[in-house]
C-alpha cells in the first residue's frame, strides 16, 4: 500500500505533475499511522489471549499485572479511534461489561491516572504539521530518499551493470518547476532516475 504510494509519486514527479503528489504524500502518512495502529492492536490483542487466565479469574482491573492492564487499556483507547474494525468495539464492549463505565472513560479520555501505554497514545495523536508538505517538500524528500549520488559517469551506458537492453525505458528529461525560485531538472536513463537541483 505505502510502496505504491510511493512509486505513484515518482510517476507523477516525472510526468512533471509536482502538485498532484501532495494528497498522495498525505495518504502515505495516514497509511504509516494506521499501520502502526493496526500493529499495536494485533499486539495487545496476542497479549491478551496468552493471558486470558488472568482475565477469568481477576474482575478488578487494578489487580491485574501491569502488561495486562495495559495491554486492555490500549485496545479500549484504540477502539475509540479505529471505527473501521467492529471487533475491537466487541472487545471495548466485553472490557466495559467486565470492568465498568468509569475504567473505559479513564483509557477513552486519557484521564490523569489512565493505563494507556504511552506508544499506543504517540501513534494516535501524532499529527502532521500544517503546511509540512508542499511540492517543494514533496520533491526534496523524494530526492532525498530515493536518489543516490549521481556522477555523469555513473550514468554512462558503460557503467550500468545489470541492465540489459530489456531494461531500457524511453528516455525522459523535463524540468519540473516547483516555485518562481526553483525547479528541478528530472533526466531517466535506462531506468536510473536523475533527479538535480536547477538554480
Amino acid at each position: 500500500m505505502v510502496r505504491q504510494a510511493q512509486s505513484d509519486i515518482n510517476q507523477l514527479l516525472l510526468s512533471n505533475l509536482v502538485q498532484e503528489t501532495v494528497p498522495k504524500v498525505k495518504q502515505i502518512y495516514e497509511d504509516k499511522i494506521r499501520l502502526a495502529a493496526y500493529s499495536q492492536v494485533e499486539y495487545f490483542g496476542a497479549f491478551i489471549l496468552q493471558n486470558f487466565s488472568d482475565l477469568k479469574l481477576q474482575s478488578d482491573v487494578h489487580l491485574l499485572p501491569k502488561d495486562t492492564k495495559e495491554a486492555i487499556a490500549g485496545l479500549i483507547f484504540a477502539a475509540s479511534r479505529i471505527g473501521e474494525l467492529m471487533e475491537l468495539k466487541l472487545i471495548r464492549s466485553l472490557f466495559f461489561e467486565r470492568f465498568g463505565l468509569q475504567f473505559d472513560r479513564d483509557c477513552i479520555d486519557l484521564r490523569p491516572g489512565n493505563l494507556v501505554g504511552s506508544e499506543i497514545i504517540k501513534i494516535f495523536v501524532k499529527k502532521m504539521p500544517q503546511g509540512a508538505i508542499s511540492p517543494e517538500t514533496v520533491v526534496e524528500t523524494n530526492i532525498a530518499a530515493s536518489v543516490e549520488p549521481v556522477t555523469e559517469d555513473s550514468v554512462s551506458i558503460n557503467n550500468l551493470v545489470g541492465f540489459g537492453d530489456s531494461d531500457a525505458k524511453e528516455p525522459y528529461e523535463g524540468e519540473i518547476e516547483v516555485s518562481a525560485s526553483k525547479s528541478y531538472r528530472v533526466s531517466r536513463k535506462r531506468s536510473i532516475i536523475v533527479h538535480e537541483i536547477v538554480v
